[in-house]
C-alpha cells in the first residue's frame, strides 16, 4: 500500500512539472508572439514613407511622356502655371514653379542646372527613405550654373573634369526642383530657365544624343486613388512586400543597424527575396497583427503634435527632410505631405489658431502684425498663404491665396505692417494687404520662409500671433 501511495505521489508530481513546462512555453510562446507583433508595428513604421515613396513614383512616372505633372523615369516634368483656387494637391505652393524628376541611378545621371539670375531656387535631392541627402542651388553653390552627376549605391568610376559628384545613397531618387516666381509677368524667364534644365544618361553627357522622350509605361498604375489612400489600403501582405523589394534597391542606412536586425525575425531582409507565403504561421500572425498595430501607434503619435515648437500659435517643426533614427517623425512628415525641402533652404510654420488659442474661421477677423524692420529674416524671401481644411486654396474675388516679401504693403504710420486676414474687404485703401478668408469655415495659415537666417531656425526670432479683431472696433471704425 504504501509503495503504490509513494507511486501515486511521484505521479502527481510529474503531471505538476509538466502542467509546469507546458505553462511555461505557452507563456513563452505569447511573449514571443508579442514581440514579433511589436517588431511588426515598428517596422511599419520605418518602412512607411519607403512604400509611400514607392507608390508616388509609380503613379508619377505611369506616363508615355513628360507633361506638366509627370514624366516617365530620368525626365523632367516642369509645371508651369502656379496654383490658384481649383488646385487639388495639398498644400499648394504660391510662389515658386517645379521641375520634377525620379531618377534611377542604376546607371548614372548628370542633370544640369542653368544660371539662376537673382532669383532663389533649390533642387532638393530626396533618398527613396524620404530624407534630403543634397539641396543644390542659391544657398548650395550660389546660382551659377551647375553640372550635377548623381550616382547609386557602390558606384565606382572616374568624376569627369566640370562635373560635380552627389553620391545618393539609394538607386531612386525624388529630385524636386523649385523656381521663385515673382509674378505672372515673370512665367516667360522661368520658362526659359526650365527648358535649360537636362537629365541625360552620364555616357550620353558629351554627345548631341537626347534620350527618348517616348517611352513604356505601366498602364495599370491606379491614377485615380490619391497616393495616401493607396498605401492606407494595403494588407500586411503587400505593404511589408513592397517594402523589402524597395530595400534590394535602396539600402538602409548604417544608422538602422538595430531595426534592420529585428526585421530578420519577420524574414525581412535588405537583400533577399520576401516571401509571405513561405512564412511560419506564427510570423504571419505577427505581420497583420503588428501592421494594425503600427498604424494604431502611428495615429496615436500623431495625435501628440510632434515635432512641433509651438510659439504664438504657430507650430513650426522642428525636424525637416533629415530625420536619422526618428521613424515616427520621418513617417508623420511624409503622410501629412508637408515640405520636402531641409529647413536651411525653406522653413515653414503653421497656424490653426490665433493668439488666444481659438480655432481660426473665416467668420472673424484677423491682423498679423509685424513691427517695423520685423518681417520674416531671410536670404530669399517669404511667403504667407491661407488654406481651407481640406487643404487646398479656395477661390475668392481677389484671386488671392498669399501674400510674400514683394507684396507692395500699405505700411502703417510707424512703419509696422498689417496683414489682414478676414472674408471681406478692409477698406480699398487697405487691400494690398488683405489676405482673404472663407466665409464661415475653418482655416489654417502657412508661412514660408526661403534660406531663412539662423534666428528662424533656432526660434530666437518668432512670429506674431494672430489678433483677432473685436466687432466693436469694427463698427466704431465705420461710424468713423
Amino acid at each position: 500500500m504504501g509503495s503504490r501511495r509513494k507511486v501515486l505521489s511521484l505521479f502527481g508530481v510529474a503531471l505538476l512539472c509538466c502542467a509546469s513546462i507546458e505553462s511555461v512555453q505557452a507563456q513563452s510562446m505569447v511573449a514571443q508572439r508579442e514581440d514579433l507583433k511589436k517588431i511588426a508595428a515598428d517596422t511599419y513604421i520605418y518602412a512607411y514613407p519607403m512604400v509611400v515613396m514607392a507608390t508616388t513614383r509609380e503613379v508619377m512616372t505611369a506616363v508615355p511622356r513628360a507633361n506638366h505633372d509627370q514624366a516617365p523615369i530620368n525626365q523632367l516634368a516642369n509645371k508651369r502655371v502656379l496654383p490658384d483656387g481649383k488646385a487639388t494637391q495639398a498644400y499648394p505652393e504660391p510662389d515658386t514653379l517645379t521641375s520634377l524628376a525620379w531618377l534611377d541611378l542604376k546607371e548614372p545621371q548628370v542633370v544640369s542646372i542653368p544660371y539662376a539670375g537673382n532669383r532663389f531656387v533649390v533642387f532638393s535631392m530626396i533618398s527613396a527613405w524620404g530624407e534630403v541627402f543634397a539641396s543644390p542651388g542659391s544657398r548650395v553653390g550660389g546660382n551659377s550654373e551647375k553640372q550635377l552627376l548623381l550616382t547609386g549605391p557602390g558606384w565606382k568610376g572616374n568624376v569627369p573634369a566640370g562635373l560635380q559628384h552627389i553620391a545618393a545613397p539609394t538607386q531612386s531618387v525624388w529630385m524636386i526642383g523649385k523656381v521663385q516666381v515673382k509674378g505672372s509677368s515673370d512665367y516667360n524667364r522661368v520658362y526659359a530657365y526650365q527648358d535649360k534644365l537636362r537629365i541625360v544618361p552620364l555616357a550620353m553627357h558629351k554627345t548631341n544624343v537626347e534620350p527618348p522622350s517616348a517611352v513604356n509605361f505601366n498602364v495599370d498604375v491606379d491614377q485615380r486613388t490619391p497616393i495616401l489612400d493607396q498605401v492606407a489600403n494595403m494588407d500586411a501582405r503587400i505593404f511589408f512586400a513592397t517594402f523589402a523589394d524597395e530595400m534590394k534597391r535602396n539600402p538602409p542606412a548604417q544608422t538602422d543597424g538595430a531595426i534592420v536586425s529585428k526585421m530578420a525575425a519577420l524574414g525581412i531582409f535588405p537583400d533577399k527575396e520576401f516571401n509571405y507565403d513561405k512564412l511560419p504561421a506564427a510570423v504571419k500572425e505577427a505581420l497583420n497583427s503588428g501592421y494594425f498595430a503600427g498604424q494604431n501607434q502611428f495615429a496615436d503619435f500623431q495625435r501628440g503634435t510632434p515635432n512641433l515648437r509651438i510659439v504664438n500659435g504657430w507650430g513650426q517643426p522642428i525636424l525637416t527632410g533629415k530625420y536619422e533614427k526618428n521613424y515616427q517623425v520621418r513617417a508623420l512628415m511624409t503622410k501629412l505631405g508637408f515640405e520636402k525641402d531641409e529647413a536651411q533652404d525653406m522653413a515653414f510654420a503653421q497656424a490653426l489658431v490665433d493668439g488666444r488659442g481659438e480655432r481660426l474661421n473665416g467668420g472673424f477677423k484677423y491682423t498679423l502684425r509685424f513691427p517695423q524692420g520685423q518681417t520674416p529674416p531671410v536670404r530669399g524671401f517669404w511667403s504667407l498663404s491661407l488654406y481651407n481644411t481640406r487643404k487646398f486654396f479656395f477661390e475668392n474675388p481677389m484671386n488671392r491665396h498669399s501674400l510674400n516679401s514683394v507684396s507692395p504693403y500699405r505700411r502703417n504710420p510707424d512703419g509696422s505692417i498689417d496683414i489682414y486676414v478676414q472674408n471681406v474687404s478692409p477698406g480699398k485703401e487697405w487691400e494690398s494687404n488683405w489676405l482673404p478668408s472663407p466665409a464661415g469655415e475653418d482655416f489654417s495659415l502657412v508661412i514660408r520662409m526661403y534660406w531663412p537666417e539662423t534666428s528662424v531656425l533656432d526660434g530666437k526670432w518668432k512670429i506674431p500671433s494672430l489678433q483677432k479683431i473685436p466687432e466693436f472696433k469694427n463698427l466704431s471704425e465705420n461710424l468713423n
